[in-house]
């Protein structure tokens, strides 16, 4: 149905404005909310009644009613909805109704036959005309109702939709990020089970990529919302002689809400197809139950259920990969990763084969197999080096250089991260360059190389500055400089590393920085408990999740303290916890001190002494051999 005010039209069934004749982009809860008002132009519209209608069962401040309506302010005019105190909000434009038929004249006619017309032929025209209003009447209370019903079945479809909000940044965004916006914009406009609208945020794209739920906590969305963010990167030909220039366009999109993280890749020869490809992937996905499923985390349950219906899903597979090598399933991880693998060998595919052999090779790394994990990483460099998946690379590069220190082959590793930052240096983004700078540094540390440690480090923060990127990645660089402060030959240099990790434990804890908070915390508490400085080892704890490691801390304490009963009890807490949580750091640790408190028991105690040797490994076990020796 098309209503028209002042010099717009609006067409309420597709939520479409004009002006004149130009097309007015609005978001989706701009259209529900002007959608509202012209169905209701008369009455005063309380904050209650318009967060029930806009936002129905989504839960938001009042504070997007007032934004809402001052955007539909600055696109129809500050006069087109009065606020009334203490009321609400009334329309102000007069809504114009559909014309009458007119003659040339501009005048209504009813013709009659002579002006001598007697008076039985009046009362047949008046009950003539009596019947046509009322059939007239008829008509339009029908008409108003079968509107008010598609209406309520537009309002019903939009509360169906998933909603995206597209990340935007419009300083930092890439030319090829800007590009992945429009291919996603014009698949979300043209789909009736998603809405979208653009969100701007400080965050860019990678930094998405690098600590999801971060970003869509800095994004401050409702509950349900997604967000979602990608990049594109453009395949050259190798053989330009051939007369082709390019290859085709790799996608890579991610998906974040709340503790829910998802990510994959899409590959086609232009624009247009990864448009088509984009749709297809989105509603697989919604088909999967991602969109709708009541879970705040893909859980293993949850993932399996997905399984079940995909079994050949590459996402699903790396996700299912991902989990067991987290609860160090790893064989179950290799099974499904060879399953990835044997998908697709074409180039277009190339992404999932590098990430399957990333993870098999970090796999095989971990088991200290290291000729297969360095021919695992072999084969991911073989399969990136005709793309232009940098991101990838630059996995690839990271985990070669450990796994060259793993190996005790410092010239290998060594040669690893500067080429690899000079392979980088004019494709990567400023996130990733500054984990390559600090990465040369992390290694020019092992090497001796103080020169190099302090200047990479330095070009780390210099990028981090120049770049505003997030303080979450401040994390690593105080770590280091806490770490370098040991390195200095003078009395006292751990009190010097203090308020680094003071500075630390202060951050927004991501993916990546979790591991140096944690870390951060460890190494304060037992600075003060060194110290016999009870008071500032507690003050950590006021603010900090209590995961198995907070645990097993504040059981140092009160051990410290002599307050062996209460110790005992957060260890055993802390080793319960550790392990529901595949936390084998923390489980060992907890394990060792229940092993220490329970020598007036002697079978509790070889209880932990078989777990610790049975779960440990043998360079655990031969760092504390002399604490287990008394059994």
């Amino acid at each position: 149905m098309e209503v028209k005010f002042a010099n717009y039209r609006f067409l309420s069934e597709q939520f479409i404005l004009y002006k004149n004749d130009e097309l007015i982009p609005l978001k989706r809860n701009q259209a529900v909310l002007l959608n509202f008002f012209l169905s209701n132009p008369e009455g005063i519209h309380s904050k209650d009644t318009i967060l029930d209608v806009v936002w129905q069962d989504r839960v938001v401040s009042e504070q997007v009613v007032f934004q809402t309506i001052s955007q539909l302010r600055a696109l129809l005019g500050d006069n087109a909805i009065k606020t009334f105190s203490k009321k609400g909000y009334k329309w102000q434009l007069t809504v114009i109704p559909k014309q009458q038929e007119k003659d040339e004249s501009g005048e209504v006619h009813y013709r009659t036959e002579t002006e001598s017309t007697n008076k039985t032929s009046y009362k047949k025209l008046s009950w003539l005309w009596a019947i046509i209003s009322l059939l007239a009447t008829s008509i339009i209370i029908a008409t108003y109702m079968y509107s008010v019903k598609l209406t309520n079945n537009e309002a019903i479809s939009l509360k169906n939709r998933t909603s995206f909000n597209i990340l935007y940044n419009k300083k930092r965004t890439t030319r090829s990020q800007a590009q992945f916006n429009n291919i996603l914009s014009n698949v979300l406009a043209q789909s009736s089970s998603f809405s979208s609208q653009e969100k701007l945020i400080a965050s860019t794209a990678r930094q998405a990529f690098a600590a999801p739920k971060l970003v869509w906590q800095q994004a401050n969305l409702p509950v349900g919302d997604w967000l979602i963010w990608g990049d594109i990167y453009t395949a050259k030909n190798s053989l330009p002689e051939k007369g082709h220039s390019e290859k085709g366009i790799f996608l890579n999109f991610g998906l974040s809400r709340d503790n829910t993280y998802w990510q994959g890749y899409l590959y086609a020869q232009n624009a247009q197809q990864l448009e088509l490809a984009l749709a297809k992937r989105l509603n697989e996905l919604d088909t999967l139950g991602l969109f709708t499923t009541v879970n705040k985390k893909l859980d293993i349950n949850t993932l399996m259920s997905m399984y079940n219906v995909a079994q050949h899903d590459p996402d699903l597979l790396l996700l299912l990969a991902r989990h067991y090598i987290t609860v160090q399933h790893l064989d179950v991880a290799l099974t499904y990763l060879q399953k990835l693998t044997n998908l697709d060998a074409t180039y277009g595919f190339s992404a999932y084969q590098a990430e399957a052999q990333w993870y098999i090779g970090k796999i095989y790394k971990m088991r200290s197999q290291h000729i297969q994990a360095v021919n695992s990483l072999d084969t991911m460099s073989d399969i990136l080096a005709d793309t232009p998946l940098w991101p990838l690379s630059f996995h690839n590069i990271n985990t070669n250089a450990w796994l060259a220190h793993a190996r005790n082959d410092n010239e290998t590793m060594l040669r690893i991260v500067e080429q690899g930052l000079t392979s980088l240096q004019d494709h990567a983004d400023p996130l990733t360059l500054f984990e390559l700078h600090i990465l040369n540094s992390i290694v020019a540390r092992k090497v001796g190389d103080d020169h190099k440690k302090y200047s990479h480090l330095n070009q780390a923060q210099a990028l981090l500055l120049k770049h505003k990127l997030d303080d979450s990645n401040l994390a690593v660089v105080y770590y280091h400089f806490a770490l370098f402060t040991e390195d200095k030959p003078f009395t006292g240099s751990k009190t010097a590393a203090i308020p680094y990790l003071e500075q630390i434990l202060a951050l927004p804890r991501t993916m990546r920085n979790d591991w140096i908070l944690n870390d951060a915390l460890e190494m304060l508490v037992n600075h003060h408990i060194e110290q016999q400085n009870f008071t500032r080892a507690y003050a950590l704890f006021n603010d900090t999740w209590e995961g198995p490691l907070t645990l097993l801390l504040k059981a140092k304490v009160f051990q410290a303290q002599k307050k062996l009963t209460e110790a005992k009890m957060l260890f055993e807490k802390a080793f319960e916890l550790a392990r529901l949580h595949h936390d084998i750091h923390t489980v060992l640790q907890a394990a060792l001190s229940l092993y220490h408190l329970s020598i007036d028991q002697p079978k509790v105690r070889a209880e932990y002494l078989a777990y610790l040797q049975s779960n440990a490994s043998s360079s655990w076990l031969k760092m504390h051999e002399t604490e287990l020796a008394s059994e």
